[in-house]
């Protein structure tokens, strides 16, 4: 059964690197010529762009308040308890820190103003290894 499980996870992963990808190379980006009858994606303005990153701004700063709490929290019940389901959980809210950490606004700005680079991934990758990180949990 465990096999199955395992068999099944890998091939829905490999399927969704293959939706992701198709999804990625189709989609209409500023600068590129949209498929004929799709309309090019509307670059936005100035303040729009102020309040988006305004919003995403406060809301990953919240994020990473709470997810420290939390963190907080396990790290009390595993140091009574020793459970080791617990330290899954640290694990977790560990990776849900960087996450938060990492889609700041703020912090893109400061290390990397005005361009696009791997570091601006980051924040997807941590949200993979919290669900692999859950999936291992859940599984066992």
């Amino acid at each position: 059964m465990k096999k199955l499980s395992i068999g099944l996870l890998a091939a829905v992963v490999i399927g969704l690197i293959l939706v992701g990808y198709l999804a990625a190379v189709n989609l209409p980006l500023p600068g590129r010529p949209p498929p004929p009858g799709q309309a090019m994606i509307r670059i936005p303005s100035p303040d729009e762009l102020r309040t988006y990153f305004m919003l995403r701004t406060i809301i990953s700063t919240v994020n990473t308040g709470l997810v420290i709490y939390l963190l907080i929290i396990y790290i009390g019940i595993y140091l009574k308890t020793r459970a080791r389901f617990t330290v899954g959980l640290i694990i977790f809210t560990v990776t849900l820190l960087l996450y938060a950490i990492t889609s700041n606004p703020f912090l893109h700005v400061m290390f990397r103003p005005y361009t696009l680079s791997l570091f601006d991934a980051l924040p997807e990758l941590f949200t993979t290894i919290a669900v692999v990180v859950l999936l291992y949990l859940s599984l066992k």
